[in-house]
């Protein structure tokens, strides 16, 4: 029996802290005595300066001593994935849409529409130890990010425009309509819930009088959601022979949970008077579970609202997903109270990648417009699938408070 992601997850915790212990607890390195601080040009003081004879001379801890790390950040992000794709508004000649004209199927000036993300707050929390034992840090960030986007359009005749939705596998129940499938206003809705985890481990050190260079290794534990629901109304869905208007209503769902290794590095390029260029970069390669559902249900327009549902597929599979992190902006960091508390504040922008996140298949009703009733069993379904990359990206300011 496989294992559950909880159970990886506690486990590769468990692991790693008693590592930790026992590297702390060897005789051969215990807690050094606290450094004298070397102070830059502008009297900000950091533990062992550049020119510490000591090899690589650690930066943390800054207070000279093994110190506690709190770090809250807030951020305004904005999500985008490939292969989002719900319509494609087609410039035609209104008549076209309800002749049976192949002329609704050909594309004219036309447009495919993607769901308009928005902008939105979210916020990372954290706590870490730095360690007088050459340097090494350890800790847990947690990163939040939620995003919803509502979009809506129409196509009326009038404006010799039509919707034609590639999501659904509605088809017309009767020969003398048209047999292409469209639709004159759909709205839309997407859902983002971006969870992520990150313990990791690593040591900050001078490379020179000016540059600070951080390597460090770990876990990220991923919880990433998405739901994704399309409303088709009119146009198909006001056929005379279905006798009452319906809306059709398209429910996507990909969510994906994983756990696995983190690395990467950071740097900071030292002005002085504590100010500094950061660049960081990291790559993490998870392992873990896709769960994806695909259901299409038909609701009358009208009292009582009855539901037909007419597809029901759901799909979950493991897999191993990169994640790439990348950010740029600038610092400021001082020591308080004689060496003893470290302030810091970092503003930049922020790029984050996770690659093969969209998962989802477009089922599509082609032919058979020769049925009867409600539903249409002559046609024919065609499945097909666009994987696609999940972006964030945006502005985050960051505290961290030492002590």
């Amino acid at each position: 029996m496989r294992p559950d992601l909880k159970t990886v997850s506690a486990f590769s915790i468990i692991a790693l802290a008693t590592i930790l212990s026992g590297a702390k607890n060897k005789e051969d390195c215990p807690p050094s005595r606290p450094a004298t601080c070397y102070a830059d040009d502008c009297t900000h003081c950091y533990c062992l300066g550049p020119e510490n004879k000591q090899v690589n001379a650690p930066l943390r801890p800054i207070t000279c001593n093994g110190d506690f790390v709190i770090t809250v950040a807030g951020f305004y992000w904005k999500a985008e994935q490939d292969g989002m794709a719900y319509a494609i508004n087609n410039e035609i000649i209104g008549s076209d849409a309800l002749s049976g004209n192949a002329e609704l199927n050909n594309l004219i000036d036309a447009q495919y529409k993607n769901p308009n993300f928005k902008w939105d707050f979210g916020f990372k929390a954290g706590f870490a130890y730095n360690s007088a034992c050459d340097g090494w840090d350890i800790g847990v960030l947690w990163t939040y990010f939620r995003e919803g986007a509502k979009g809506h359009i129409e196509a009326e005749f009038d404006d010799n425009h039509a919707l034609l939705p590639i999501w659904s596998q509605f088809q017309y129940p009767n020969a003398g309509q048209a047999p292409f499938l469209f639709a004159t206003d759909i709205e839309t809705f997407y859902r983002l819930h971006l969870n992520l985890i990150d313990i990791p481990l690593g040591r900050e050190f001078w490379t020179s009088k000016r540059l600070s260079f951080r390597p460090h290794v770990g876990l990220r534990i991923s919880f990433i959601d998405q739901k994704f629901e399309i409303e088709h109304k009119g146009g198909s869905w006001s056929d005379p022979g279905l006798q009452i208007d319906v809306n059709d209503i398209v429910n996507l769902d990909n969510d994906y949970k994983g756990v696995g290794l983190r690395s990467g590095f950071d740097t900071v390029w030292h002005f002085g008077c504590g100010w500094g260029l950061y660049g960081n970069f990291a790559l993490s390669i998870i392992y873990g579970k896709f769960t994806v559902d695909h259901d299409e249900s038909l609701r009358d327009a009208d009292s009582p609202f009855s539901k037909h549902k007419i597809l029901e597929t759901k799909d979950s599979f493991r897999a191993s997903r990169g994640m790439l992190d990348m950010g740029l902006g600038i610092e400021w960091e001082s020591l308080l109270c004689d060496c003893q508390y470290g302030l810091k504040f970092s503003l930049g922008w922020e790029e984050h990648l996770f690659f093969h996140q969209n998962q989802l298949w477009r089922v599509v009703r082609i032919g058979g417009a020769n049925g009867s009733g409600l539903f249409n069993n002559s046609g024919e379904n065609v499945y097909h699938q666009r994987r696609g990359t999940l972006g964030t990206q945006g502005w985050t300011l960051t505290g961290n408070f030492a002590f």
